[in-house]
């Protein structure tokens, strides 16, 4: 129940699919997507560098790229690869990546090849419109929704989502959902959601709970694992990182919009978060 509960809170939306060759090396540093990829590599070698961490590209693997992580691709001259762009809409203000734990690579079952062929077949028209991110990474496509032409092509496609993705969760955090429920956590991360453009405070978020403001405190961090405060900061930043990357709001837009005090506050804070500054994490757009 608790599975079901928490896989039905995620909302899956596909952006971009196309089966893609490259006849030379290319390479793409430091790109930074609002959007998920998972790639289906079927010939050809390269790798990714997330973080600290080189992740080769093989034929025959599945790999995630998580959104808003810098990553840098090197695609090798005669890779093949299937390419699903997505998004994932968390109305609960919980991140799938923070609910779980997940691996970057797996080995493509057969099963997986023919999911990749399938929702390509049903989706043929979505490749993207440049090669490179810093291109077909505008607004004008950032913000395109897809129009399906019937609703079991629309059923298909996003099931077909949920169940490649599916394939890199490693660990659930079954006790952790267990409490979040048990202490009806979810509305306070809703709260916290919808009002990042307003103060809040502890006292306020405890009122909501039933709770003292240092019981509420604690169960917070012991089900989340950071304490409230810290948790609203990092929401105030992932606002901050879509809006630069999606929208064309100006710095003191952002910053009103996420209830930062001031402009050097915003700017240490965010660079502290992504090791950016707003200017330079935006310009990874393009």
């Amino acid at each position: 129940m608790v599975s079901e509960q928490i896989g039905e809170s995620f909302t899956f939306h596909l952006k971009n699919i196309a089966l893609l060759s490259f006849g030379q090396d290319s390479v793409y540093e430091d790109i930074i997507s609002p959007f998920s990829r998972i790639y289906f590599i079927t010939s050809g070698s390269g790798y990714l560098i997330i973080g600290n961490q080189k992740i080769v590209l093989e034929a025959g693997n599945l790999y995630l790229i998580p959104g808003f992580i810098s990553c840098t691709y090197h695609f090798g001259s005669g890779l093949s690869h299937y390419y699903i762009h997505f998004n994932i809409d968390q109305p609960n203000g919980l991140s799938a990546y923070s609910l779980f734990s997940f691996t970057y690579k797996v080995i493509a079952s057969d099963l997986d090849q023919s999911l990749f062929r399938r929702i390509l077949e049903i989706n043929p028209d979505l490749q993207l419109p440049h090669h490179h991110p810093n291109i077909y990474q505008s607004k004008l496509w950032l913000n395109r929704k897809i129009a399906y032409k019937s609703v079991s092509q629309h059923l298909e496609t996003v099931g077909i989502l949920k169940q490649l993705f599916s394939r890199f969760i490693q660990t659930f955090q079954n006790q952790d959902i267990n409490s979040l429920l048990k202490y009806n956590i979810q509305p306070i991360l809703l709260y916290i959601q919808n009002n990042l453009q307003h103060d809040i405070s502890i006292d306020q978020l405890a009122g909501i709970a039933c709770l003292s403001k240092d019981h509420f405190s604690r169960i917070f961090k012991m089900i989340i694992g950071i304490a409230p405060c810290e948790f609203i900061i990092r929401k105030r930043i992932e606002k901050a990182q879509f809006l630069l990357l999606t929208t064309d709001m100006t710095q003191d837009q952002i910053i009103e919009r996420t209830n930062f005090k001031s402009d050097s506050y915003f700017c240490r804070i965010f660079k502290k978060y992504t090791s950016y500054t707003p200017a330079n994490y935006r310009k990874q757009r393009g």
